[in-house]
Formats: structure tokens, sequence, C-alpha cells
């Protein structure tokens, strides 16, 4: 009894002191932060940049840690990322089953086929560890840093400090607009890369502790020069499915149906005749013309109707390949990913035009630019069997130029793409989606024109298409001198010093880059997802909100990389507003209030 009594009053007194402890938790007034942005030109080679070219601003939390940091350090520090999810060696993915069962409704129109799959042991071995091997790691390829406050700065009002950085005549990666993919089902073999370059405030409070602050993101923009004008230049190719090999089993069973009902031997042949006016070296900015003739080569039931021509750029992810190819992974399909008009990330594109808009009389906003499309097209009449076509367009500033990074490389191509019709006959046999479409006529609605013939609604059910591709080198028509190339041996890395510091480095260090491998555990959560490859669940699953939440919380390595304000943009919103007599702002060093805290360095321009 005498201990029972014991034991109760040490848990009161453990509950007391608990409860003091968290009275004063509460009465501890949280640590002192800061918040930092940085606006800065974009890097290039061979350059330094000018008086005041860059600047870190730095802010305090609250009024009372206005005397509590003691210096602010700037860092400005490149990585690049790969990660590869492949078979292992001798690892087979089994098949999926045809199920002996009536396919439901719409089922044609979601997997292009009658067949009713069973993926239930396809679906569970894309997350098996025993077949998939994965990896994932991080080259950090240089860093540079410099003191910019020292001696226990006044920050009761924010501050503003310059510094400069200087380049030397090295070409780094250009820096891509892209975002990782939210997988709608398991990944199956899959590659992804990326790289950034961040400035992070290193700040250090008077009671020693340090913090790194991430005060934005800059991009790299490489000097390739454009070599002696060239020649007009000819291609003669053939026109074809594309090369890429799709392991989802539901377009495998769409591949084989239309194989089974029109089979290659059946089908027309095509060539094209691509004339480049002025070779195939384009600029970045410049135009691109040319003249393509199409024709058949074969008679057979596809027939053309239309035919464009588009610029584009493929990331391929050679770090990812070699991999895979280590372990003998032959259905890795990655060389024919990524081709997706790839843009880079520049302070002068125009996807920021709307952020120097200017306002008329009227106060209407008056836009500066549009994206400018690779492209033309062209519709070709029934019955043709040749057709030439001539376009003309611009190359966009922002289609990355030919470059080769660590982990993967860009290279542009002008693709020459053929839509060919094949008979109704034909769709009637391939699924009940045709059937419902195979005479091409619907109802007559309100708005329909009397006596005008309907559209053939059956088209985009009956089209085949074929193309080639031509390749293209960009360049960004910077200057002649030699420039190396970043992962030439002792290459020269960039240097951040603190204030307006304008004459040039003597001495470049050379890189030395470090590598990180992801902890295994995690590369594992984001890349071995569970889920099903069923076209009729996939879009479910994809909108199943606790499976979007769930996909945020796998780790990133990379979420960083674009993570702040873009500091070229901050720094041309200055330039526009001393270019329109809106700079210096009366408020620019002085003013701490929110809408600096939501937009720093923000001006109207």
């Amino acid at each position: 009894m005498k201990a029972h009594i014991v034991q109760l009053i040490l848990s009161a007194t453990a509950l007391a002191v608990s409860a003091v402890d968290d009275t004063s938790n509460k009465d501890t007034p949280e640590p002192c932060m800061v918040r930092a942005w940085v606006r800065a030109e974009d890097l290039s080679p061979d350059h330094v940049s000018h008086v005041g070219e860059g600047e870190l601003r730095i802010k305090i939390s609250r009024a009372e840690c206005a005397n509590q940091v003691a210096s602010v350090a700037l860092r400005l520090q490149f990585d690049e990322f790969g990660e590869v999810k492949h078979l292992k060696e001798g690892a087979v993915l089994p098949e999926v089953r045809a199920l002996n069962q009536t396919a439901p409704a719409a089922y044609a129109d979601w997997t292009g086929s009658d067949v009713v799959l069973d993926y239930r042991t396809h679906d569970d071995a894309m997350s098996d560890p025993e077949l998939w091997a994965v990896r994932a790691e991080e080259r950090r390829g240089w860093t540079t840093e410099a003191t910019l406050l020292d001696g226990t700065p006044d920050l009761s009002q924010p501050i503003v400090t310059p510094f400069t950085v200087a380049v030397p005549a090295v070409n780094y990666p250009p820096v891509f607009t892209q975002h990782r993919q939210s997988a709608q089902g398991p990944i199956s073999h899959h590659s992804y890369s990326d790289l950034g370059y961040r400035y992070i405030a290193l700040v250090t409070f008077v009671d020693g502790r340090t913090v790194d602050v991430l005060a934005g993101h800059t991009t790299f923009k490489p000097s390739v020069p454009m070599s002696a004008r060239q020649a007009p230049l000819s291609h003669n190719v053939q026109l074809a499915h594309s090369a890429c090999k799709n392991d989802h089993p539901s377009s495998k069973k769409r591949a084989e149906s239309l194989e089974n009902c029109l089979p290659e031997a059946e089908r027309s042949v095509f060539v094209a005749e691509l004339t480049l006016n002025d070779g195939n070296i384009v600029q970045q900015g410049g135009t691109l013309k040319g003249r393509v003739t199409v024709r058949s080569v074969k008679q057979g039931l596809t027939t053309m109707s239309r035919v464009s021509v588009s610029l584009r750029s493929r990331r391929r992810d050679h770090w990812a390949l070699a991999q895979a190819a280590a372990s003998d992974d032959a259905e890795f399909i990655n060389a024919c990913q990524g081709h997706r008009n790839d843009r880079v990330l520049d302070a002068e594109s125009e996807r920021f035009a709307h952020v120097f808009q200017e306002r008329d009389e009227n106060q209407q906003l008056h836009s500066l630019g549009r994206f400018q499309q690779a492209s033309a097209s062209q519709e070709i009449s029934s019955g043709q069997s040749s057709f030439t076509f001539d376009f003309d367009f611009e190359v966009p500033r922002e289609i990355p130029v030919d470059f080769d990074s660590y982990y993967r490389s860009s290279e542009a191509s002008l693709s020459i793409d053929l839509t060919t019709l094949y008979p109704l006959d034909i769709v009637k046999g391939r699924s009940k989606s045709g059937q419902r479409r195979q005479d091409g006529r619907g109802t007559l609605g309100p708005t329909h024109p009397v006596g005008k013939p309907l559209p053939d609604r059956s088209l985009w059910d009956r089209t085949l298409d074929v193309q080639a591709k031509v390749p293209i080198t960009v360049v960004s028509g910077g200057p002649a001198h030699p420039v190396v190339h970043y992962l030439a041996p002792g290459a020269r890395t960039s240097v951040l010093r603190s204030g307006p510091q304008a004459e040039k480095v003597v001495s470049f260090p050379i890189a030395q880059p470090v590598f990180n491998v992801e902890a295994p555990a995690n590369t594992s959560a984001r890349l071995m997802q569970s889920g099903s490859t069923n076209p009729m669940l996939m879009n479910q699953q994809f909108l199943n909100i606790s499976s979007r939440r769930s996909r945020r919380d796998y780790p990133n390595p990379t979420k960083d990389y674009r993570g702040g304000s873009f500091a070229g943009v901050l720094w041309k919103k200055k330039v526009v507003a001393e270019e329109r007599g809106l700079w210096p702002l009366p408020n620019e060093i002085n003013n701490g209030g929110d809408a600096q805290q939501q937009q720093p360095f923000v001006v109207e321009v």
C-alpha cells in the first residue's frame, strides 16, 4: 500500500514538473530567423558582372532580432541529379493475361481493344524489389561563397548589399524549366535528371547558431557560336512509325489490334525530301526556312491527310541508359522519352513578358510577346500521292542549344509528321468504338446548316501517324573566342565576391565535383510505387486526393533546384524600372512591409 502511495506521489510530481516545463516552453521566444532574396543577371561564360550587378536582400523576422545576426555570407552552388529504375539482369516481367469475359461499356474507348486484360500479376511485379534496380545520385559541380555582411549589422530595416560573380571561359549547362512527372501508376523503366544553380544565404547568429536560407536560383547561358553560313542541305528519308518501344500493356494490345486489321504490308509507304535553305545549323531567335515534299512510293490502303514540320528538343538521360545497359535491360525506353519541346530558363524568355507589360493612356496592359510555335503544317487534299510544302518559322530563343551534361544531353531535330487515313471498314474491325463511328454520320444538330455535309466524325479513329526526324544543331550565336566545356579536365569554376568589384579574377579554381548517392530507401519510396497500369483505373488513381497527397510526400532531392525567386527576373525588373525612370524607389532600402515580403524587389514596370 505504501509503495502504491509513493508511486502516486511520484507520478503527480512528474506531471507537475511536466506542466512547469510546458509553461516555460511557451514563454521561450522563438529563435530569430531571416529571409533572403537575390537579384542578379543570368550567368554566362567569360563574364564578370558589372558594379552592383548582384544584390542580396536580408530581412529579419522580428524587431527584437535586429542585432542578433553576426554575419551573412552568400553561396552559389551548381548541382546535378540523376535517377534510374531498370530491370535487374535476367529479370522478366509477367505478361498481362487476357480474360475470357465480356468487355464492360466504354472499355474499348479506354484500351483500344475489346479484349479484357488482367493486370494484377503484371502490376505487382512493377514494384517488386527482386526484379528492379534503383539508383539516384547528386553531383555537386562547384560552390563559391563570400561574406557580404559582418560585425553584427543593424537589421532593424532590410539591408540590400552588392556582390559580383566572375565566370571563367567555361560553358556550363542551361537550366530546363521542367517538373517531375507525377506517375499515374507504377513507374516502369524510368529515368529522370535535373540540375540547378542555387543562391544560399549562410546566416550566423550571435549565439553561434547558423542557418542556410535559400535566396533564389539562376541559370546559365552557354556560348555556342554560329559557324560559317551553311549551304542549302537536302535529306531523303522514309516516314515510319516511331521506333520507340512502349511497354505499357494496353499500348501493345492496341498495336496488335491495328496490325490484325491493317497489316503493315497493306499500308502505303511514304518518303519525304527535305531541303533546308541555310543548312541544318540554326541559331536561337533565328529563322528556319525550307521545303518538304512527301510522296507515296508504295500504294496501299492509307492515304495522306496532313503534313507538319516542327523543331523539337530531346533530353536523353545517357547516364541512366548506361546504368540500364550494364544490367542488360533491353526494354529500357529512355532513349525515346523526353521529346517535349523543352525550353530553357532565361530572364529574356517570352514566358516572363507579362511581368514587364506597359499600360497605355487608358491604363490597359499590353503584352510584350508570345511564345513562338516552332512548327508549320498544311492539310492535304484527298487522293494526292505527292505534296510539296514550303515552311518558314522562327526558332524560339528558349529552345536549348545542343549540350552534353553529366547525366543527360539535349539535342534538336526537325520532325516531319504525316497523318494518314485508312478506310472505314478497317475501323469497323478494330473495336466497338469504331463500329459506332464507322459510317461517319451523326445526328443533324440545331445549328448545322441544311444541305451541308456533316463532318466526318470518324477521322480521329482512322488516323495513323508516320514520321521521320532530321538532326538539327541549335547554337546561341555567342562570341567566337574559345570556350571550354565544363566536363573537360581542368575546367575552372565561378567565383562570387563581396562588394562592387569589377576587376577580372586572375585565377579561377579548378572544379572538384563531389558525388552523393541517395539512400536506397528514399529512392525506392519514390520509384517503387504500387498501383495499376490498367487504363480503366489510372485516371481514377490519378484523381484520388489521398494518392496525390502521398506523392507530394515522396523524397525529392531536386525540390530546391528551382526554389525561391528567379534571380534573373528580379534583376531585369530593376533594369526595366531604371529604363522607364521609375528607379530608384524611395523605399527600396527602408521598406519592410508585407508587400515586400510577398514580392521581394517588386517594382511597378
